[in-house]
């Protein structure tokens, strides 16, 4: 008995299969009532017995969970924070959306910060950042949502004064808001570790991206190295002698530029114009004083267009909505163990598919096919190549499902 239930050995943990606990425990109770004791399970004893069997599961699931948290590759939450902060990194915390507001009122009217609207249409909430004051009938000021994440607010949409305030009258916007974000998954953050291990690294390829994925606001990135001393063309991106290319999605033009140049090696060159957006940033050299021009490109948008047919095993409360959703998560990367759409990651259908069923196992994918929207392509149920100066989108109005 004691071998059974030493779950934990020098080789790692062990979960037994159910099956087998089911039996240990029934040979218990037989043991102890008779060889003849009935053990069904519509009996008292049976029930018992089945009790008990799930709460020895549990404890063998439960150790083997908290012996993952050491693994970076499996570990979530504080566990995974921690490991994180072990290479210097940190998972990306909450943003509001953020959108700007036209007020109108009694001149001289003060409201201040922290006065609330809200949009017309989802009912969103939104609060002044500073105090503003009404001057000649009409004020501006910048409001973030109350709830930190992509908090909708269209054009035109934020109308209703929520806070009373004598003498302000009406609110608008003229522009969406700008969408926040939400803090970084299990998911995502394990993939900002396996990228950024070479982060106190020096002039490697990895330790440039390692450097670049860790730049505020950047989210994903291609990256080539051209070690000749002649001009050669690499994955279709030309490449001078001794020269790096990158094609980094998010951040800005100078925060990008400056973690480049503070990575790579000193004298060699760098590329763009492979795709339709090359950005030229002046870097100053803190330690000479040199004034560099950085070159890289920010990646063209391939949008993908989804066909897919299903049969439904479960009940689903919205099967359409639940293939859109399984689908966007895949996107943004986060299902464990997949990088999403990142630039220049081919469009696979058989991931799209494994993605639903992987978050829905009770939908069956019995067709799925893609196409490029941006060259007005056909469906098709091969890949979409996807080249380094490009990065895939899928968004959810692309997305056609069929329940049979």
């Amino acid at each position: 008995m004691d071998e059974l239930y030493n779950y934990i050995l020098s080789t790692g943990v062990i979960i037994p299969d159910t099956s087998i606990i089911l039996g240990d425990v029934t040979g218990e109770y037989q043991q102890t009532f008779g060889m003849d004791l009935v053990t069904t399970p519509d009996t008292p004893q049976g029930l018992l017995i089945i009790s008990e069997t799930a709460a020895r599961s549990a404890v063998a699931e439960n150790n083997a969970a908290l012996a993952n948290q050491i693994n970076p590759n499996y570990s979530g939450g504080v566990f995974l924070d921690a490991l994180l902060d072990l290479t210097g990194s940190e998972r990306i915390a909450s943003t509001p959306s953020t959108v700007t507001a036209t007020l109108t009122g009694v001149s001289g009217t003060v409201i201040a910060q922290g006065a609330q609207a809200s949009d017309s249409v989802y009912n969103n909430v939104f609060a002044t950042t500073t105090d503003v004051t009404i001057v000649d009938g009409t004020a501006t000021v910048v409001m973030n949502s109350v709830v930190d994440g992509p908090i909708a607010a269209g054009a035109g949409t934020l109308t209703q004064i929520l806070s009373d305030i004598p003498g302000w009258e009406t609110i608008t916007n003229e522009y969406a808001a700008t969408p926040g974000t939400v803090t970084q998954s299990d998911e995502q953050a394990r993939f900002l570790r396996r990228v950024t291990l070479a982060a106190q690294g020096l002039s490697t390829a990895e330790a440039i991206v390692s450097a670049l994925y860790l730049t505020t606001g950047v989210t994903s990135l291609s990256f080539l190295e051209n070690v000749s001393s002649e001009i050669q063309t690499i994955d279709g991106v030309l490449m001078v002698p001794h020269s790096i290319y990158a094609c980094v999605n998010g951040g800005t033009d100078l925060d990008v530029a400056t973690t480049m140049q503070s990575k790579k090696s000193s004298g060699s060159a760098y590329n763009n114009g492979a795709s339709m957006t090359p950005i030229s940033q002046d870097v100053t050299v803190p330690f000479s004083g040199q004034v560099i021009d950085v070159l890289f490109d920010r990646p063209d948008i391939i949008d993908i267009g989804v066909t897919v047919s299903i049969y439904v095993t479960q009940p689903v409360q919205d099967p359409t909505v639940a293939v859109q959703t399984a689908i966007l998560n895949y996107a943004a990367g986060l299902i464990s163990g997949l990088d999403g759409l990142i630039v220049g990651a081919n469009v696979s259908p058989w991931e799209l598919g494994g993605a639903i069923t992987t978050l829905y196992p009770g939908i069956y994918v019995q067709n799925l096919e893609i196409k490029n929207i941006t060259d007005a392509g056909s469906y098709q149920y091969t890949e979409i190549e996807i080249a380094p100066w490009e990065i895939a989108n899928i968004a959810q109005s692309a997305i056609v499902v069929t329940v049979l």
